[in-house]
């Protein structure tokens, strides 16, 4: 029987505003983002899931919560849905960096599949997350699921699930933007993606 299983986002952080690199640091949500998260858990709840697992990073955990507390279930934490880990760049602005590593970060923005200093790659924490969220769709018997973690990892997740030729193919989920497919045991059919309720 297909599933449906929705790839959400989290709300929007101080990072976010200030465009920091964020990756595995916890960097909770701020007002914004905790209205957000109220607002697309109102949306999400009319679909009934019956399985949530979030990154344990906690801008990704206190979004779940949000939805979960709608539907009176449990929300899975998993660390395989964590963000890129950037490094050394994480807490940095993209001007900071282009004076401090200014050759790796041009490299990074031209969509190359490059390690940032002490960091994964693109492919690294795509396949990651690709192959947990596969494991867990395979391994419930619910047939809505919805994964919350983070905008870099749910888009190249996204991209290879969908065995999409190249990074990039995909915009990224806005805070609290969310993308719905089906999957049929096999493949992955994309319904939606970036859909953010207002």
């Amino acid at each position: 029987m297909t599933k449906t299983v929705i790839f959400w986002r989290h709300g929007q952080t101080d990072y976010n505003v200030e465009r920091r690199f964020q990756g595995q640091s916890d960097i909770p949500l701020n007002d914004l983002g905790r209205t957000q998260a109220a607002q697309a858990a109102s949306y999400l709840s009319e679909l009934a899931p019956e399985l949530i697992v979030s990154s344990d990073l906690s801008r990704a955990a206190d979004t779940a919560d949000e939805l979960a507390s709608r539907l009176n279930i449990q929300v899975t934490r998993d660390d395989r849905l964590r963000e890129t880990a950037f490094g050394q760049w994480e807490g940095h602005t993209r001007d900071e960096l282009s004076t401090t590593w200014p050759d790796a970060l041009e490299q990074w923005l031209s969509g190359a599949d490059m390690n940032p200093p002490g960091g994964e790659s693109r492919s690294e924490s795509g396949q990651r997350v690709a192959s947990a969220i596969t494991e867990i769709v395979n391994g419930t018997q619910a047939q809505t699921i919805v994964i919350v973690a983070h905008g870099a990892v749910l888009r190249a997740a996204a991209e290879l699930l969908l065995g999409m030729d190249g990074p990039g193919r995909l915009a990224v989920l806005g805070n609290c933007g969310h993308g719905e497919f089906a999957f049929t045991g096999t493949n992955w059919i994309l319904r939606s993606w970036g859909t953010v309720p207002s």
